[in-house]
């Protein structure tokens, strides 16, 4: 556990460097706001197509392969991203990072194989922590290297510091990670388009109910995500090191529920409950934020903000992994990482247009609305027999 804990973090440590410069890496290329939200979007389009892709190939050839090649890849988009001096190629990286982003997924079906269904949201919620961890300190490393300034702000070395953080990451799963599939339970590999072309994409009926829910809930989140930089800026006055100390508080919660209160929070509520509780408190953060007049207001909506997603992925990510067999659960964990993109394309191509076109906090407020029907989609569903033996 101890190493796919720190291959996870390294590994989301090295994503989270741009988070706070990337909307004005944009901006400084010429890109209004609906272009610069819509950009950040491509990134979880590549991450749609790619996840259940991985996901599946996992189930086939095992976990540690697929995170070798995951973080060679985002490696690479990071140096490409480095010397990207047109918006065009500064999408084209983003776009191949998204493709490269089988790692969360699985890491997820990672820890799917070597805990009992019991425990498993436990386990999924150290794995979560170790994103939340690398979270927190990737954009505070950001900010660090780019500066307080967004005129002065250094991206090019910010992205090669976060190419080198996913090759370190990359040698480590090789040197370290042991193998969790064992070959007698892996799924027959057909060959990549027999892959491609039979069910890896469409979601069983067992967990569609999960996958919407990740779909809008990352929707709602993203929102917010994908224009708070600028919206920070505009109204705070804030700068990458600014936007990298949100980054660093909201890692910093995910932390704290996901490596130690989260098995607990599972046994006293229970997972469907969570889900639930999770939605309340985003839903409650993205008010006070959009409503802050000053930054006691900000910081306790970004606390709210913070602990309802801290407590949803691994929550929803356990019972995904509870409707699925031992050979499925890199799939269904890929399907589910996918909606969850998809949530993360819907969100941010409608925020730019939402806080050009209307009051800046508008896209916060939508955030609020599309949340809702989380609560009422989980609250009808019913988990399938343990380890999903129902088709």
């Amino acid at each position: 556990m101890l190493i796919i804990f720190l291959v996870t973090f390294i590994g989301l440590m090295g994503f989270g460097i741009v988070l706070p410069l990337f909307p004005f890496y944009a901006e400084r290329l010429g890109a209004s706001p609906e272009i610069i939200t819509l950009t950040m979007s491509v990134f979880s389009l590549g991450q749609f197509f790619a996840a259940p892709f991985w996901g599946r190939i996992s189930d086939s050839i095992g976990r540690k392969k697929v995170l070798i090649i995951s973080l060679f890849g985002s490696g690479l988009s990071y140096i490409m991203l480095a010397y990207a001096e047109t918006l065009t190629l500064v999408i084209l990286s983003r776009v191949f990072a998204g493709l490269m982003a089988g790692n969360i997924s699985i890491a997820f079906a990672y820890v799917s194989d070597i805990t009992d269904p019991e425990n498993r949201s436990a386990g999924l919620g150290k794995v979560s922590a170790a994103l939340g961890l690398g979270f927190m300190t990737g954009p505070a490393i950001g900010g660090f290297f780019a500066g307080s300034e967004v005129e002065s702000a250094n991206y090019f070395l910010t992205a090669l510091v976060g190419a080198g953080i996913n090759f370190f990451a990359m040698i480590a799963t090789m040197m370290f990670l042991k193998e969790s599939l064992k070959p007698e339970k892996r799924k027959s590999f057909e060959g990549v388009f027999n892959i491609i072309e039979a069910d890896t994409f469409r979601p069983k009926e067992a967990i569609l109910v999960l996958v919407s829910c990740g779909l809008i809930f990352y929707c709602a989140m993203s929102l917010m995500e994908a224009i708070f930089p600028l919206w920070a800026n505009k109204i705070f006055d804030y700068g990458p090191s600014h936007i990298g100390a949100v980054f660093f508080l909201l890692g910093s919660i995910s932390v704290i529920i996901q490596g130690g209160l989260i098995g607990r929070l599972t046994k006293i509520f229970g997972e469907k409950r969570l889900v639930q509780i999770a939605a309340t408190s985003v839903m409650i953060g993205l008010t006070l934020i959009g409503s802050a007049i000053n930054p006691i207001m900000l910081w306790s909506g970004l606390f709210f903000y913070g602990s309802g997603a801290a407590m949803f992925n691994p929550s929803l990510s356990s019972m995904v992994s509870k409707s699925a067999k031992e050979n499925e659960r890199g799939q269904f964990l890929g399907q589910y990482q996918a909606a969850c993109a998809m949530g993360r394309i819907i969100g941010p191509t409608f925020s730019g247009v939402l806080y050009s076109n209307f009051a800046p906090s508008t896209p916060l407020y939508a955030g609020v609305i599309i949340a809702i029907p989380v609560i009422f989609l989980i609250a009808n569903f019913t988990l399938r027999k343990p380890e999903g033996v129902i088709e």
